[in-house]
């Protein structure tokens, strides 16, 4: 009886401590456009909105669905996947190749000026 109380307080440590720990809840939700420079020299565009992302390159557009991730973001659909950590991205395309990319801009919705 006393190793099951034991146990029981050492999960509702646990508990208490994950929600002390947990991270603090999106409060802003924004629209902003990127840039990815990959192999090659290839761009790609990408204008995120909440839980979505509109990957664009060489004329072609492909709307993704936000999945989750560990860290960093991760965007699927048709076959594509845009997943990034940081600058770093890598993007496979609709043929399955892999592209390893990095960031090369940011703005918000609307502002198309170089930061």
């Amino acid at each position: 009886m006393k190793m099951a109380t034991q146990h029981l307080l050492l999960i509702c440590l646990l508990c208490s401590m994950s929600v002390a720990c947990a991270p603090e809840r999106i409060r802003e939700v924004r629209d902003y456009n990127a840039t990815f420079v990959c192999d090659g020299d290839q761009r790609v565009q990408v204008r995120f909105a909440p839980f979505k992302a509109v990957l664009e390159s060489q004329g072609l557009s492909v709307d993704m669905i936000q999945q989750p991730a560990a860290d960093g973001f991760l965007y699927t659909r048709g076959g594509q996947r845009l997943r990034a950590r940081g600058d770093e991205a890598t993007w496979t395309d609709g043929k399955g190749t892999v592209h390893h990319c990095r960031g090369a801009a940011a703005s918000p919705k609307g502002d198309t000026t170089a930061r």
